[in-house]
């Protein structure tokens, strides 16, 4: 087996209750990934989602986004690399702050959907999002998506005194340059047991994915994520951790 962690999104609502999935994700993951507000969550969502990951031994990551509620952190905005590290530090000395009123601390970061997709491909935001952790605490690690450009982002990473963690997705089509295909786009998003599982045990078993042309990617990741607002990957969830 290989050792991936699995990681999930959470936190992207405005109140927890007992049926909340974070309740039934959280015996299952080994990160979570909480909302810091801007595109989703609040201060009393974050604390919850802390103390419910303390209780299950859950690493506890920020999930910084655009300021965007509206499209739910998914459309992408031109901002500077100044105005980059300003919004993603204020949503960390949120978490922080929220972290430490429950007795802990962070233990990485992982942005939130479009502002994800942009560090990928935009080395102004890629730099924003790094000089923000770093000023909050550089110790902490940046998870980014795992692509065949793996090194790249490490050496960069590396020169602004930031370590990455490396993430791929049990439930997205990957496009040929080991990117996840726009969500506006059939089949984006996978939403059968066949199609998760299919991926999953591709990525464990030789760290490759199948892209949307058909072709095999090798891609080499030390986290795999479960989207929590992905209704068919969380009813998997029992399946995704025993092939893991």
């Amino acid at each position: 087996m290989n050792t991936l962690l699995l990681n999930c999104d959470l936190g992207e609502t405005d109140r927890i209750t007992e049926q909340s999935i974070e309740h039934k994700m959280m015996p299952y993951i080994d990160m979570a990934n909480i909302a810091c507000g801007f595109h989703a969550g609040n201060t009393q969502v974050m604390k919850a989602c802390i103390e419910l990951a303390l209780e299950h031994g859950v690493k506890i990551g920020a999930h910084p986004s655009y300021p965007d509620r509206e499209n739910f952190g998914r459309v992408s905005m031109a901002l500077n690399t100044a105005d980059i590290a300003d919004l993603m530090y204020q949503q960390l000395r949120t978490i922080d702050a929220v972290a430490d009123d429950c007795g802990t601390a962070l233990d990485y970061v992982k942005p939130h959907g479009a502002l994800y997709n942009d560090m990928m491909v935009s080395d102004a935001v890629f730099e924003g999002v790094l000089q923000a952790v770093k000023l909050l605490n550089p110790d902490l690690p940046v998870m980014v998506m795992a692509t065949p450009q793996n090194h790249l982002f490490a050496a960069r990473a590396e020169s602004m005194g930031v370590q990455l963690i490396f993430e791929a997705f049990a439930d997205r089509r990957y496009t040929d340059q080991g990117l996840l295909e726009s969500r506006l786009n059939d089949g984006a998003v996978y939403s059968s047991e066949v199609d998760i599982l299919t991926q999953v045990n591709s990525i464990v078993a030789s760290q490759t994915v199948i892209t949307a042309t058909g072709r095999e990617l090798v891609i080499k990741a030390n986290t795999l994520c479960v989207h929590g607002d992905n209704e068919y990957s969380v009813a998997l969830i029992e399946k995704i951790r025993s092939s893991i």
